[in-house]
Parts: structure tokens; C-alpha cells; sequence
């Protein structure tokens, strides 16, 4: 009973293991066509993209921008998307935490039911 319960847990532990490794190195690359579509949100003009544009997109500018200039070029966005280096939404998931009602402080707290 032991062995089981131990190659169990060492099971899931090199699997979870497996599983955070690649989350962090943000293995999820994205199609050819999912490029373009973010190319096309990012730059609808079809021109160069500042720092500020690119960061709703790219993850490391510097490595996404080997010239060095202060723009990223459509060609350069599509090689930095086959690097895995373009995030598939504009959207950080991060919010403000605004939202909804603010409560007066005059009013007591709602009631628990």
C-alpha cells in the first residue's frame, strides 16, 4: 500500500512539475494566422508599433526588436510570435477592481443571511 501511494504522489509531483515548467516558459505558440490577427489589431494601418503599442502584445520588446530601434516592424512582430515571445490577447487579465457600487460610509454594513 505504501508503494502505491508513494509512486502515486511522486507521479503527480513530476507532473505538476511538468505542467508549471511550461507555463512559465510560455511554450504556447501561437498560428500563423493568429499572428496576423494580432498584428492587425495592433497596427490596423499596417505601419511600425511604438513600445507602448507593443506592450498589450509582446512580452520582451528588447528581444523582439533586434535592430534596436523604437519600433517593432510586422516582420519583426511575426518572428517574435514564432519565438513565443506574442501573447495571444491585448488584455493582461489584470483589472482595476473598479466596478459596481460604492457604499456611503454613513450606511452599516449588509446583513449576512
Amino acid at each position: 500500500m505504501k508503494r502505491i501511494l508513494l509512486a502515486g504522489l511522486l507521479s503527480s509531483a513530476a507532473a505538476f512539475g511538468a505542467y508549471a515548467q511550461a507555463a512559465d516558459q510560455g511554450t504556447m505558440k501561437l498560428s500563423a494566422a493568429e499572428c496576423a490577427s494580432l498584428w492587425n489589431q495592433a497596427s490596423p494601418d499596417g505601419g511600425p508599433i511604438t513600445k507602448q503599442q507593443a506592450s498589450a502584445y509582446v512580452t520582451d520588446f528588447k528581444a523582439a526588436n533586434p535592430d534596436g530601434d523604437t519600433t517593432i516592424e510586422k516582420a519583426e512582430f511575426t518572428k517574435a510570435c514564432n519565438n513565443g515571445l506574442v501573447k495571444s490577447g491585448a488584455s493582461s487579465g489584470a483589472g482595476t477592481g473598479e466596478g459596481g457600487t460604492e457604499m456611503k460610509s454613513d450606511q452599516p454594513a449588509p446583513k449576512k443571511y
